[in-house]
């Protein structure tokens, strides 16, 4: 019987560590120092938009977006099979990414972009992109433009 509770108390402490740790949709992120913008770059390539895991990115998308997650989730789906198809992908074959940002100024906002190339599935090309991400007034960096 002890054995019993033990493992049902262990089970819902892993269960509600999981929710702890999902990420907030439309919360962006405070640290926008190059080598972390960079690393949430990668991360969102290989984790999140190469396996078809949207968490991140609608982590990244600025609140004023919060009202169309319904499509924008629908075309995230989409995208990814028109893009690398149907098979299961868990590596690019090319993928680079720029050493430095550029930034600029939009609105008043400070935008920082970072170049990658990538190709995976079926495709036939090498794809040039960007991550850009903007700082909103509430000092959070937001996805400006995806990749």
């Amino acid at each position: 019987m002890r054995i019993v509770t033990v493992t049902i108390i262990i089970g819902s402490m892993m269960l509600l560590s999981n929710a702890v740790n999902a990420l907030e949709r439309f919360a962006g992120i405070e640290d926008g120092s190059d080598e972390n913008l960079k690393a949430i770059c990668q991360d969102y390539m290989v984790n999140s938009y190469l396996k078809n895991d949207p968490e991140l990115f609608f982590h990244l998308l600025p609140k004023s977006l919060s009202s169309r997650e319904e499509r924008l989730e629908k075309k995230w789906y989409e995208g990814h099979l028109k893009r690398f198809g149907s098979e299961t992908l868990t590596k690019y074959d090319v993928f680079e990414i720029a050493d430095g940002f550029t930034e600029r100024m939009y609105k008043g906002h400070k935008i920082k972009k970072i170049k990658i190339e990538y190709q995976a599935g079926i495709m036939e090309k090498i794809k040039r992109s960007s991550c850009r991400f903007e700082l909103f007034e509430d000092n959070r960096w937001y996805f400006s433009q995806k990749p």
